[in-house]
């Protein structure tokens, strides 16, 4: 974890981030820096992150403002703005300002793509993996949000998301898999900053596409049972204006970082 200097609008005080990567930057490599999806925490790279090590990658997974494991004490707005601040405080707090290989997965490749429109110098080139980028906003649920946070929270409709994120639901669609996708809710300030988030409209990414201007790797599980992928991808490669790649992952569903880590490495490491 490190202490991050945010905007007094969203908070007062250093803020502390958490993050898996290592804890000096060497400030020889470019850094790969990942971003997990909607109230998720870094812990979804799991699998992926000694694999891109062992590439020789300097890899940082972060959990981004109000999700995951990282500080929530005095922050006031955990909207996309505040998210985006974030990202660029731990980008030039700690990453020490280098323009940086960004990634993320589902909604976090369109959070990826936000913060790469917004500070197009600190992003070289974008990894997309099964990303959101037409689906816009966030239901308002109001001051009665609370039980609908709960909801959100609860371990019944966690397993309904967890088989639909697989393909090979008997492997990876387990038990355990739905343990470590909530453990980040029992963390102190996960309902104030959920509901804060969702009530702030969330985020409006289908406008940013076209904007996105870097070298962008797409990779997709094409057997997705949450985002439509013939409907998808052939939108993101008539917006998409920058250089693109784009490759299947085979058997994978939404996550293909979880389902097929091996193949998801070797397409990252192609790319760069």
């Amino acid at each position: 974890a490190v202490p991050l200097e945010l905007p007094a609008w969203v908070s007062e005080q250093p803020v502390t981030a958490a993050f898996l990567g290592p804890a000096r930057p060497s400030l020889e490599k470019t850094p790969l820096l990942l971003l997990h999806g909607f109230d998720s925490s870094a812990l979804e790279f799991r699998r992926l992150l000694p694999r891109l090590e062992r590439l020789g990658f300097e890899v940082y997974l972060l959990d981004l403002l109000g999700w995951g494991f990282g500080g929530k004490e005095g922050v006031k707005d955990f909207s996309p703005k505040a998210k985006r601040e974030h990202i660029f405080a731990f980008w030039s707090q700690h990453l020490g300002s280098r323009p940086a290989v960004l990634g993320g997965g589902s909604l976090g490749g369109g959070i990826a793509m936000d913060f790469a429109v917004a500070h197009p110098q600190a992003v070289e080139k974008l990894i997309l993996l099964n990303p959101q980028g037409f689906i816009d906003g966030a239901p308002k649920v109001g001051p009665l949000g609370f039980l609908g946070i709960k909801v959100l929270g609860s371990w019944p409709l966690r397993w309904m998301a967890n088989q639909m994120g697989y393909f090979d639901k008997e492997t990876y669609a387990t038990e355990d898999a739905v343990r470590v996708g909530r453990l980040h809710v029992d963390v102190d300030g996960w309902e104030e900053a959920s509901l804060d988030y969702l009530n702030s409209g969330g985020y409006t990414l289908s406008p940013l596409v076209s904007q996105v201007s870097v070298p962008t790797l797409m990779l997709w599980g094409e057997k997705d049972e949450i985002l439509n992928v013939e409907e998808q991808v052939p939108r993101f490669q008539a917006e998409l204006s920058c250089p693109v790649q784009l490759q299947w992952i085979k058997d994978s569903g939404h996550v293909p970082h979880l389902e097929k880590p091996e193949e998801t490495a070797a397409a990252i490491a192609e790319f760069l």
